[in-house]
């Protein structure tokens, strides 16, 4: 009885590493590289409520390029890259920066996050909620803070996570500005 089993336990291994396997290989085609891209990603395509109370539709920015900083109002991290934003903004007019929040309750929070820390560019959350659960158009944002690259058609052509120096900025852009 146990030398019958044998071989079917060896089948079911293998069918399970197969299985495995090719989940695996779909998945890894399926996440955003977070290096440019020849072929251009997602097109922007998203409404975010100011702190000042304004609607801002990202579509109406096309013409000109517009980098996403993608933040938590708790996370550090978000708060620390403040310091690369702040010279940066200034330097890049032909960059568009919107920040938006992205966690549960951001609408709530992102006002008093604003005022508190006086981000050099206009800052907003999305209020359905479509952003913190990964389904806007900005897809699944896994780590705060993300910046993402849209072109002056409002393409997606890079995207960035963690802490960014200025110098990490500049060179981000530039393919867009010609710097």
């Amino acid at each position: 009885m146990t030398g019958q089993c044998l071989p079917q336990r060896g089948l079911c291994v293998i069918a399970v590493l197969l299985a495995v396997s090719s989940a695996c290989a779909h998945d890894a085609e399926g996440t955003r590289e977070t290096a440019p891209r020849l072929v251009k990603g997602q097109r922007l395509d998203l409404g975010v409520r100011l702190t000042d109370g304004r609607w801002l539709e990202l579509a109406d920015l096309r013409g000109t390029p517009v980098l996403l900083f993608v933040f938590a109002t708790f996370d550090t991290v978000s708060q620390a890259t403040l310091t690369s934003l702040r010279p940066f903004v200034p330097q890049h007019p032909n960059v568009i920066v919107v920040g938006v929040a992205a966690q549960p309750r951001a609408s709530q929070l992102v006002e008093a996050w604003a005022y508190a820390l006086d981000p050099p560019f206009v800052v907003g959350a999305n209020p359905d909620g479509s952003v913190e659960n990964g389904e806007s158009t900005l897809g699944k944002i896994e780590t705060v803070p993300t910046f993402i690259l849209y072109d002056a058609d409002g393409y997606e052509v890079a995207r960035r996570t963690g802490l960014l120096s200025e110098a990490d900025l500049a060179r981000l852009v530039a393919p867009l500005t010609g710097n």
